[in-house]
């Protein structure tokens, strides 16, 4: 099957409308600052040994150049695998797709397609950089004093730039990151990820607004999630695909 039908299959044929991603710049007025590392990251949440797994619901907006597409977000993750199940505004399942490391595998139950592509090449799906990243990593970005470079500060911002290029931004004010930002020379699936509304869950406190803009910045995908279960009971992660169905490798 072309490519090209293949987005427009995970795209859910929604109605589009005109929309454009804002341009990212970096902080402005930034300067070297004179608070430590230790300091910043030791108030930074750390769920790494306590969060084990997550199960939720949102509303997504997918933006690209010309496009605007609203569809709602079902997803599990644990920290190896991230099942998402998208629906249409009309609440009509479009697919679903499986997220390990490597790999996501996507079955389109209405057409009965299913394709499995590599994680560099998320952005051939609608939800493009979202499905990249474990769901677990995506709410909860663990920073140690180890992984800094150096600690920039603008007005609002402490900036950490870490070892492998990328920049955190951490509030001044609640303490939490609100911005982690990629170099376009590494190899990451996207260029910025924004935090915001941060709500407490069962003694986690976790973003639920969150928007990933694409490696190259030509498109986002902007979550609002409105419901969050954290480490729940009988989690399973599972994409069934009937046995008749050949898995396409693209």
């Amino acid at each position: 099957m072309p490519i090209t039908r293949f987005i427009l299959i995970i795209s859910f044929t929604l109605l589009l409308a005109c929309s454009s991603t804002k341009k990212i710049t970096q902080e402005e007025n930034r300067e070297l600052s004179s608070v430590p590392a230790e300091q910043i990251t030791e108030s930074l949440p750390d769920y790494t040994s306590s969060l084990k797994s997550v199960s939720g619901r949102g509303r997504a907006i997918v933006s690209e150049p010309g496009n605007s597409d609203r569809v709602t977000l079902d997803f599990k993750a644990n920290r190896s695998l991230t099942l998402i199940t998208a629906k249409n505004r009309l609440g009509i399942e479009g697919g679903k797709m499986l997220v390990d490391q490597d790999s996501i595998l996507i079955y389109n139950r209405i057409d009965k397609i299913a394709q499995k592509i590599s994680i560099q090449d998320a952005r051939l799906t609608s939800l493009n950089e979202f499905v990249s990243i474990n769901a677990i990593e995506l709410l909860n970005y663990p920073v140690s004093a180890d992984d800094v470079r150096r600690v920039m500060e603008s007005d609002t911002y402490y900036i950490l730039i870490l070892k492998n290029g990328a920049e955190v931004s951490v509030d001044k004010n609640d303490g939490f990151i609100k911005k982690i930002r990629q170099l376009r020379r590494s190899n990451a699936p996207y260029s910025l990820i924004e935090y915001s509304a941060y709500k407490e869950t069962k003694g986690f406190t976790l973003p639920s607004k969150i928007s990933i803009f694409s490696s190259d910045q030509t498109s986002r995908v902007s979550l609002t999630i409105r419901s969050l279960t954290v480490n729940p009971d009988n989690l399973k992660l599972e994409l069934t695909i009937p046995d008749k169905i050949q898995i396409e490798r693209l």
